[in-house]
């Protein structure tokens, strides 16, 4: 079997570095990053043209991006803040680089290009679109898709929300956020009216290598195929990893906007997979999500 040739930029991320342990068997990969095998800053211009003059291959998988959305908040409109310096003109540097290289793009985004109004959202539903409603964040994502999709006639978007995988030490996901704060007595009452499909991390390699061998082009989504709240999420994670379920307490997040956030959040921006399905994926269901990381972590997330 001839590998694929993948240049992963962002390979000790949460998600690419998973990615990058799951490729190895089907890609041949060239590991950029911070910390990687090749240092680079997709905000640097003659970065990004050191990777690609010096190194063979085919396709670059963006994971690289700025994800903490309270801190992208506090740079709403600032378009020299670091957020949308990664999210925009970083994607912007190696979209130039496909175009002048001749590679192919698959980028990693996001449910949060939604207002949440009207999910579960399809590929075809049009992002936003009330940006009053949508975060820095998910704006800066908004952006970036559309330089991707008038840029580039080659490129795979692959939308993902609230991943969550097995251990990692470097950050917090949905699933070890939960538990850290629920075993330290510090959960917060979680949502019962925000709508949610979590995505399984360890789907990401298997999906991206199915679109990239049937020749795949344009916007997909990898979520659980049900949809779920963040209250009953907890619930379940914290039963199957042994806490007790009955202590979960439900909030709301309409009142918390009201009260507490200045900062949007979609209340539903489930997303629908039945595209990927057509193709022959199943993605994980949440559920059995849950279950999966319970034994690959030997029942110890954090």
């Amino acid at each position: 079997m001839t590998k694929t040739k993948l240049a992963v930029v962002g390979c000790t991320s949460m998600v690419g570095s998973r990615f990058c342990g799951l490729a190895k068997n089907w890609a041949h990969l060239t590991q950029a990053d911070f910390k990687g095998d090749i240092n680079i800053d997709i905000t640097d211009i003659k970065s990004v043209e050191n990777l690609f003059q010096n190194h063979d291959f085919e396709w670059v998988a963006l994971f690289s991006a700025f994800t903490d959305v309270d801190e992208a908040e506090k740079q709403r409109d600032d378009k020299r803040g670091s957020c949308w310096q990664i999210n925009v003109e970083g994607v912007k540097n190696i979209i130039n680089a496909c175009q002048a290289h001749q590679k192919k793009l698959i980028f990693i985004s996001t449910d949060f290009v939604f207002d949440g109004t009207s999910g579960p959202y399809s590929e075809d539903d049009p992002t936003g679109p009330d940006l009053t409603k949508v975060s820095w964040y998910g704006i800066t994502k908004i952006e970036a898709e559309k330089l991707i999709t008038t840029g580039l006639s080659d490129f795979l978007i692959l939308r993902i929300a609230y991943p969550y995988r097995s251990k990692f030490p470097g950050k917090d996901d949905l699933a070890k956020r939960t538990l850290r704060l629920y075993f330290a007595g510090q959960l917060y009452p979680m949502f019962t009216d925000q709508f949610i499909s979590p995505t399984f991390i360890d789907d990401i390699a298997p999906t991206i290598h199915l679109l990239i061998t049937t020749n795949q082009k344009g916007i997909f989504h990898l979520v659980s195929p049900t949809v779920t709240t963040q209250y009953e999420f907890a619930k379940e994670l914290i039963s199957v990893f042994g806490g007790n379920p009955a202590k979960v307490q439900k909030g709301s997040l309409v009142e918390f906007l009201k009260e507490k956030s200045q900062i949007p959040r979609p209340l539903n921006s489930a997303l629908k997979a039945d595209k990927i399905k057509a193709l022959g994926f199943g993605p994980t269901d949440w559920k059995k999500g849950i279950k999966i990381i319970y034994t690959q972590s030997g029942g110890k997330l954090i």
